[in-house]
C-alpha cells in the first residue's frame, strides 16, 4: 500500500547536515547545551528542489511538532525566499521535568524593521534586555510556550518561548552556546551525511519523560512496531540528502546491548518486508526501490539507509 511507503519515507525524514557549522553568531552557535533534539533544515539547498516542501514538514514535526512552520507563519516569513537554513531544538525545562521549550533560529535576510513593524501592528510588545530587544506575541500571557521572537540582525531570526529567546540572545552575545562541540548528543552528529539536506537528532531517554517529545506518527502497524523498538535505544537520528533527481535517506538509533540492537535490526527489516508485500500489486515499481534499502548492524548502532528516486516520490505524491 502507497500509504506505507510515504510512511518509510516521513520515517526517515522526519527523524533526520553538512557538518560545516556556522559562525559563533549563526543559528547552529545558539543550539542549547542541554537540548534533548535537534532538526535542521539547509532550505537555500533546496530552493530548485519539488521534495523541500516535503522535507521540511517532516523535519519539524519530529524536532518540534511544528513549531518551526508556526514562527515562520507568525513573522511572516518565506522560506523559499528568506530563509536559507532553520534549526530547531527542544530542551527541558527542568532536569527531571516534563515540560518543554522550543527555540527556532533561521538564518536567511530580514527586512528587520518591516518585520517588527508587521508585529507590532498586530499586538506584539517590545521587550529591550542588555543582550538585544525581542517581541512578545499577544497570545504569549495565555501561553508561554511560543510566544517570543527577535531579530538580532538582518541576517538572523529567533522564536520560541520567552526564556529560549531571551538566553539565545545572551549566548550570541557570549559567543555561542558550543553545542557542537561539547559532547553529549552532538558526538553523534559525526554519524549523520556530512552532504545531508535535512536532519534531526534525538536523545531517546530524555526526549521521553517531555509531555511534548518528539515522536514519529504511526498510523499503521510497521510505524508502530518501529516505534516501540526505538523507545530502547538511546539515541535516533534520520537525514535526507536531497541530489534533485533523487532523495537518499538515512537513520541509525544507538543502543548499548546486543538484544535492543536486534530487536530494533529485525523491526527494520520486518518493516521492511511488509512495505514491499504492501506495494507489489499497485505499485510494483516501488518493490525493487524497497530492496535497496540496507540495514547494517554494529556492536553499538543499527543503521537503514537507502535512495528513492524522483520518479518514484512523484508518483507519491500523485497517489497522496
Amino acid at each position: 500500500m502507497e500509504m506505507k511507503m510515504r510512511h518509510l519515507i516521513a520515517v526517515a525524514l522526519s527523524l533526520v547536515a553538512p557538518m560545516a557549522f556556522a559562525a559563533s553568531n549563526g543559528a547552529m552557535s545558539l543550539i542549547p547545551r542541554d537540548a534533548v533534539s535537534v532538526g535542521v533544515v539547509h532550505v537555500s539547498d533546496m530552493r530548485s528542489s519539488p521534495l523541500s516542501s516535503m522535507l521540511f514538514q517532516q523535519t519539524d514535526k519530529v524536532s518540534a511538532n511544528g513549531d518551526a512552520e508556526r514562527f515562520l507563519a507568525q513573522a511572516g516569513l518565506k522560506p523559499s525566499k528568506d530563509v536559507d537554513l532553520l534549526v530547531v531544538s527542544v530542551t527541558p525545562k527542568s532536569t527531571l521535568g516534563t515540560e518543554s521549550k522550543v527555540l527556532v533560529a533561521a538564518e536567511g535576510r530580514f527586512s528587520v524593521e518591516r518585520l517588527t513593524t508587521a508585529l507590532t501592528e498586530r499586538g506584539a510588545k517590545e521587550k529591550k534586555t542588555a543582550n538585544g530587544s525581542y517581541y512578545l506575541f499577544p497570545e504569549a500571557s495565555k501561553d508561554d510556550s511560543h510566544g517570543a521572537v527577535a531579530f538580532p540582525d538582518a541576517h538572523l531570526a529567533l522564536a520560541g518561548d520567552e526564556a529560549s529567546v531571551s538566553q539565545a540572545l545572551a549566548d550570541r552575545a557570549a559567543g555561542g552556546t558550543a553545542f557542537v562541540t561539547a559532547g553529549g548528543l552532538a558526538r553523534e552528529l559525526r554519524r549523520i551525511d556530512t552532504n545531508a539536506t535535512a536532519w534531526a537528532l534525538v536523545d531517546v531517554a530524555r526526549a521521553s519523560r517531555l509531555t511534548n517529545a518528539p515522536h514519529i506518527e504511526n498510523h499503521n502497524s510497521s510505524a508502530q512496531q518501529i516505534n516501540a523498538a526505538l523507545n530502547h535505544v538511546s539515541t535516533v537520528a534520520l537525514w535526507a540528502t536531497d541530489t534533485g533527481d533523487s532523495l537518499r535517506l538515512g537513520a541509525f538509533g544507538l543502543a548499548n546491548d546486543t538484544e535492543t540492537l536486534q530487536l530494533l535490526e529485525d523491526t527494520l527489516r520486518g518493516g521492511l518486508a511488509a512495505m514491499r508485500l504492501a506495494v507489489q500489486d499497485k505499485q510494483p515499481d516501488l518493490v525493487s526501490v524497497l530492496r535497496h534499502f540496507d540495514v547494517k548492524r554494529t556492536n553499538d548502532s543499527v543503521t537503514i539507509g537507502g535512495t528513492v528516486p524522483a520518479d518514484s516520490l512523484k508518483k507519491l505524491a500523485a497517489h497522496k
